[in-house]
């Protein structure tokens, strides 16, 4: 019993003041694990969250033979909490990227609709994982899923 009165002492304290912090800036890193958030490739990214808009991804992937570049920018409508460190949120948003590869550069465009899950750990970081349906207009009309993982350090 003293056991799970310590974890569970030691939870709220993580907790503790991340409610505060979720409407702070936020800067990091994520990473695609499944498909990407702005139209080709996989990549890995660079965030900025403003509250709950905009929500801000730069992305790049240099690891095939073509390369790609490009941008997502969200606005969260929903973004509510579960418990003290745990958040969810739903919204929606766009994509452009530009992927290079000879002899043709192809542009991506299209509609996010980013459904996510954030820890706050700590009260100054934000862990996060979403999954993302989208919808592509350019080159051709298509869907698709993307999945990203990262973090955001609150300022």
């Amino acid at each position: 019993m003293k056991k799970i009165l310590i974890v569970g002492l030691l939870l709220v304290l993580l907790a503790t003041g991340t409610a505060a912090a979720r409407n702070q800036l936020g800067i990091g890193v994520y990473g695609n694990i499944v498909g990407n958030g702005a139209g080709a490739g996989g990549g890995f990214g660079l965030t900025i969250r403003m509250a709950t808009f905009p929500v801000i991804g730069v992305e790049w992937n240099f690891l095939y033979l073509s390369s790609m570049i490009g941008a997502s920018l969200d606005w969260w409508f929903l973004n509510l909490p579960i418990t003290e460190a745990f958040s969810y949120y739903i919204g929606v948003g766009g994509y452009a990227s530009i992927t290079t590869a000879d002899p043709v550069s192809t542009l991506n465009f299209g509609a996010r609709l980013p459904i996510g899950l954030q820890v706050f750990p700590i009260e100054q970081l934000e862990l996060f994982a979403e999954g993302t349906p989208m919808l592509t207009f350019l080159p051709t009309i298509n869907w698709a899923i993307s999945v990203r993982i990262g973090f955001r350090i609150l300022l």
